[in-house]
């Protein structure tokens, strides 16, 4: 086979698979290790771990190291004839279960898989957990088994996880109906005296203590809070109905209905004075605005005749009134010379009054 031959056969195989292959795989497709490496070199693959390769056309798939994990148990199989539940077969669980799920925020260093009976693997960040889950327990997420929230978070409390990693967990689960609160705290009380509460405490108990660890609620509970909230609501403005109801009814009364009528009177008497009174002030507001008219051309001509009849200049020239004298001054008065003749002292005062 050529290159392109090649890659169309292992293609096939790749396509089921989230774009990977296994040199296992390849192998028994008829393309060996030599042809996998060269395919490698011209860019056309990509060694994505020990044995398995991904198309460099496809891309990279989601949760990576967990899918060539999986592929690890059985290399030579693909994905597609794997029987759940086989002596051979793994299912994802635990913290890796969490991320497949997208629940919580626990951190997962290592791929968790569980398979039914005891094995070891050289692969690092991989560990291996024997456990052999029902098969109501196991889903199918993107192709992959894993376990599901019910059985993965009862996981997580059985290996002592965090609890407040747990509550985010149930808080996720519960908030997407993944779980079902009344089953899964049967399931959980068992554990309630691991994580510090009584051992008689129930399930229910345990689950909000864990939830309240991660700093969340339950969207039932959130719900409920709001419904109990609502319903208040509603009482209060039935009582608030029921305080304005005696004030309602003492308005209907005769009382109010005649003061009402008695008000409604007195504003129909104003108007109608009023309505009396316009025509009468009509004369009068006429004449006003006549003898504005008539004034204001009389005052326009004044004000134009005045410069140019010199009357503005006269009192411009007119003199100030004098100052007065500072106290303690001599006020200067008339002193006729005696050793005048009367002619002259007539004509002394005249020159005094007239001004030079």
């Amino acid at each position: 086979m050529n290159r392109a031959e090649q890659l169309a056969t292992l293609s096939g195989t790749a396509a089921d698979q989230w774009g990977l292959v296994t040199s296992a795989q390849a192998r028994n497709l008829g393309v060996g290790g030599v042809q996998l490496k060269r395919l490698t070199e011209a860019g056309l693959l990509e060694n994505v771990g020990r044995g398995v390769y991904a198309l460099a056309a496809s891309g990279l798939p989601r949760h990576l190291e967990i899918k060539v994990a999986w592929l690890h148990l059985q290399p030579g199989v693909p994905a597609w004839e794997r029987p759940l539940g086989s002596r051979d077969s793994g299912v994802v669980s635990h913290a890796s279960a969490c991320q497949v799920h997208g629940l919580g925020d626990i951190p997962a260093p290592d791929v968790e898989i569980s398979v039914p009976r005891r094995r070891t693997t050289t692969e690092p960040f991989v560990r291996l957990r024997t456990a052999c889950p029902d098969a109501a327990d196991i889903t199918v997420v993107d192709g992959l088994p894993v376990t599901t929230a019910a059985r993965t978070i009862v996981d997580l409390l059985r290996a002592k996880a965090d609890g407040g990693h747990v509550g985010g967990v149930i808080a996720d689960a519960e908030r997407r109906d993944l779980v079902d609160i009344e089953v899964l705290a049967d399931a959980v009380q068992p554990y309630a005296r691991t994580y510090g509460l009584p051992a008689v405490a129930t399930g229910h108990e345990l689950i909000e203590h864990l939830v309240g660890q991660a700093g969340r609620s339950l969207h039932s509970q959130e719900v409920a809070r709001a419904g109990v909230a609502l319903a208040r609501y509603f009482d209060a403005q039935i009582h608030a109905v029921d305080a304005v109801k005696p004030f309602l009814e003492a308005l209907r009364g005769e009382a109010y209905v005649s003061l009402f009528r008695n008000i409604a009177a007195q504003q129909s008497e104003t108007l109608t004075a009023l309505k009396k009174a316009v025509p009468q002030l009509s004369p009068v507001l006429r004449a006003l605005q006549l003898q504005q008219e008539t004034l204001s051309p009389f005052a326009g001509a004044l004000k134009e005749a005045m410069p140019s009849s010199g009357v503005a200049e006269a009192f411009q020239r007119a003199p100030q009134q004098p100052e007065a004298e500072p106290s303690g001054s001599v006020e200067e008065t008339d002193v006729e010379d005696d050793s005048l003749p009367d002619g002259n002292k007539s004509k002394e005062r005249n020159n005094r009054q007239v001004p030079g």
